[in-house]
C-alpha cells in the first residue's frame, strides 16, 4: 500500500505534520501533487511532500484524499517551500503556499471561478417606448435600438 506524506495548507501555527494518507490506486500521486484531504472535520488542500510504504498509523485508520487537483508543484519547489519555512521560522504550510500554482489558493477549493456572460434583451415595455415615442434620452434610445435586433452582451452596451 502506498502512503502519501501530506502537509495540509492551513493557517494553524503549530502542526506536527506531515500527515499520512492512503493513496487510492486511481490516483497518480507523486511529491508535489495537490490533494483535497479530510482534515479534522473539514476539507482542505494539502501538498504531497513524500511517499512511503509504511506509517506509524495503523493501515485501517489511514484516510484517503477526496481528490487530486490538476495543478501540482514541481518537486524542487516543494523542497524550496519547506526550506523557506524552516529558514524563516515559519510553518511548512506557509512555505508551500508560496510555491503553489496561481489560482490554487489555500482553501478546500480553488479560488478561480468560471466566467459568466451577461446578456441584455429588449422587453415589451422597451419596445413600446420606442414605438410610442415615449420621452427617452438619447442614450436610452440608442441602447433600446441596439437591442431591437436581439440579445447583446451587456458589456458591449456600456
Amino acid at each position: 500500500m502506498e502512503i502519501a506524506r501530506v502537509e495540509p495548507l492551513t493557517r494553524a501555527r503549530a502542526l506536527r505534520g506531515p500527515f499520512d494518507y492512503r493513496v487510492p490506486e486511481s490516483l497518480d500521486v507523486r511529491p508535489g501533487s495537490v490533494l483535497v484531504i479530510p482534515f479534522g472535520r473539514r476539507r482542505c488542500l494539502g501538498v504531497v511532500v513524500g511517499l512511503t510504504d509504511s506509517s506509524d498509523v495503523p493501515a485501517e485508520r489511514l484516510l484517503a484524499p477526496y481528490s487530486m487537483l490538476e495543478a501540482d508543484v514541481p518537486e524542487p519547489l516543494v523542497e524550496l517551500g519547506l526550506r523557506v519555512a524552516e529558514e524563516y521560522c515559519s510553518t511548512p504550510a506557509r512555505g508551500l503556499a508560496l510555491v503553489l500554482p496561481p489560482g490554487t489558493g489555500t482553501g478546500a477549493t480553488a479560488r478561480t471561478r468560471s466566467r459568466s456572460l451577461l446578456t441584455a434583451s429588449i422587453t415589451a415595455t422597451g419596445t413600446a417606448a420606442l414605438v410610442d415615442g415615449t420621452h427617452l434620452g438619447a442614450r436610452q434610445q440608442e441602447l433600446l435600438g441596439a437591442l431591437v435586433n436581439g440579445q447583446r452582451p451587456a458589456g458591449a452596451l456600456l
